[in-house]
């Protein structure tokens, strides 16, 4: 994106509510850029250009819901406009927390930042597999862990394992449960169940809030809600 000004990018972000940017990291595509921002500057790389490095971190302004943070940097105008708006990369499909922009010179890049965890954590309700709803009134659930574990109820049994998160890909494994024997629906639902999350390959998040773990052919295996 070329020529576009400052307020005409945070306008176009449609976000509600500000986001402040300390401790921030956020990247994009086409080209490849990354920002970070820590307490003490603002550090801008491009692959085919000059690091840009804006010390101290200006000062932020909110202006119709959006944060900018706005600088000079060699005479050319310099612009991190950050907003709580989920974002998916447009090369892996991974979500992000936060929508991000930056303006250097006249030049305008687009992409994510924060971590893809933040949106993972907690505790999910499963209420589809393969696409299928689940049993009514059985409890099928999913819940994501800090320290990597992931663990649920299977739909008869208690489930327990690991999951890696990487900026492309999330996979879980090492799972193993209790026990217990239920009815043949019950059952069937909770092998259907397992055997999704062996496939699951990211995740995704939709505007209302719900998450959707996708198999390597970008296919919805388990779609759950907070």
């Amino acid at each position: 994106m070329r020529g576009a000004g400052i307020c005409s990018v945070a306008t176009a972000l449609l976000i509600t509510g500000g986001a402040q940017a300390a401790g921030l990291t956020a990247r994009g595509n086409e080209p490849s850029w990354n920002v970070q921002v820590t307490d003490q500057a603002i550090i801008f790389n491009t692959i085919d250009g000059p690091t840009v490095s804006v010390e101290p971190v200006p000062a932020a302004k909110t202006a119709n819901e959006v944060t900018v943070y706005a600088a000079t940097v060699d005479g050319k105008p310099f612009a991190l406009v950050v907003a709580d708006k989920i974002c998916s990369d447009n090369m892996t499909g991974m979500p992000f927390p936060k929508t991000v922009a930056v303006v250097a010179g006249e030049q305008t890049y687009i992409g994510c930042g924060g971590e893809s965890l933040s949106l993972l954590l907690g505790d999910w309700q499963v209420e589809e597999i393969g696409g299928q709803a689940v049993v009514a009134g059985s409890e099928t659930s999913i819940a994501f862990d800090l320290d990597g574990r992931v663990h649920g109820n299977s739909s008869c049994n208690r489930f327990f394992g690991s999951f890696a998160l990487s900026g492309e890909a999330l996979t879980i494994s090492n799972t193993g449960g209790t026990m217990m024997a239920c009815d043949d629906g019950l059952m069937e639902q909770e092998q259907r169940f397992l055997t999704a999350l062996a496939t699951v390959r990211r995740f995704e998040r939709t505007p209302e809030g719900r998450m959707r773990l996708v198999d390597d052919d970008g296919r919805a295996v388990v779609s759950a809600r907070e």
